[in-house]
């Protein structure tokens, strides 16, 4: 997935079907915290904020999908979850390990690790560049990162509030506006997310005491405590290819985008559930090659649609 996503925390419906397949959704659901509404509000930057409308994910989704809800489920939470479950089919994952490079030679991947406590080489069959936004992977591959970067400086926190924990998500949009409150069960907190206001996005000293009052003016929150708080830019980018040869890109190292919609995580491993099946039926000779082909068009299509909008 990459770390541009390291604070994602919506779980969307679609990603726990997925995971629904693997028998593991409800294991998911009970770590992280259901949302059944989202309450979006308007105005606070010149003139009040007040609550326009509450949505009910129930009513949107009920018949649609067995999991009509938003799940706010913390990325580092998230990983560790998924790490255990490779562990527990004998999968190790190798940390302080890099990527030098790799070439491809008869059909097969020859690719140098630069490892802890040595160098070496391995030699497989198919190479997935799940290494995001500086994708060694992408770059060996030669393939285009075409894109920018939005001009609004991003803020996430997490804080608590004097109300106590709120479960449901809240969301204020304006012409330049867009703050963001969610739940963060590890922690009994809120997550907030926001954009700085741009008189603002230059401060190279920026504290969370200079936005604190608009961000509690504009959800109706005091904030009680404060955890942690960061900035950060947010780039758009899609990759002019999603494959070539035996290698593949997903996640970050093929999309980046806002973080408006929660999408960014979850169409990540969107890409790992879709090219994952198919790659288990080629490397088992249950599936022609061909079917790897598909990839890349049904992937790259949504990325597409998902960074226009």
């Amino acid at each position: 997935m990459g770390r541009e996503n390291i604070h994602a925390l919506a779980v969307q419906a679609r990603t726990l079907e997925f995971y629904g397949q693997f028998g593991f959704a409800a294991e998911v659901i009970a770590q992280g915290v259901v949302a059944d509404s989202v309450h979006i509000r308007e105005g606070g930057d010149h003139e009040a904020a007040h609550e326009v409308t509450t949505v009910s994910f129930k009513d949107l989704g009920d018949g649609i999908s067995p999991y009509p809800f938003a799940l706010a489920y913390a990325q580092d939470d998230h990983e560790r979850f998924l790490i255990g479950k490779l562990k527990e089919i004998g999968v190790d994952i190798e940390w302080q390990s890099r990527l030098i490079g790799f070439t491809e030679e008869s059909g097969s991947i020859r690719a140098p690790i630069s490892r802890s406590d040595r160098a070496d080489e391995v030699c497989v069959e198919y190479i997935c560049g799940c290494d995001g936004a500086h994708s060694r992977v992408r770059e060996s591959l030669n393939i285009g990162f075409p894109g920018g970067t939005y001009d609004q400086l991003f803020y996430v926190a997490d804080g608590r509030i004097a109300r106590g924990f709120d479960r449901d998500l809240h969301l204020n949009l304006g012409k330049h506006i867009l703050t963001l409150m969610f739940p963060v069960r590890s922690s009994g907190m809120q997550r907030l997310i926001g954009l700085v206001p741009s008189e603002l996005s230059d401060r190279a000293d920026l504290a969370f005491d200079d936005i604190r009052e608009r961000v509690e003016h504009q959800l109706d929150i005091q904030i009680t405590e404060l955890n942690w708080f960061s900035t950060y830019r947010v780039h758009h980018r899609v990759a002019e290819r999603f494959r070539v040869g035996q290698g593949f890109l997903l996640g970050d190292a093929g999309h980046i985008h806002s973080p408006v919609g929660g999408q960014g995580m979850n169409t990540g491993i969107g890409d790992a559930i879709n090219l994952g099946w198919k790659l288990a039926h080629v490397i088992q000779r249950r599936a022609n090659a061909s079917l790897l082909d598909t990839y890349e068009p049904e992937r790259i299509g949504f990325a597409r649609s998902l960074v226009a909008t």
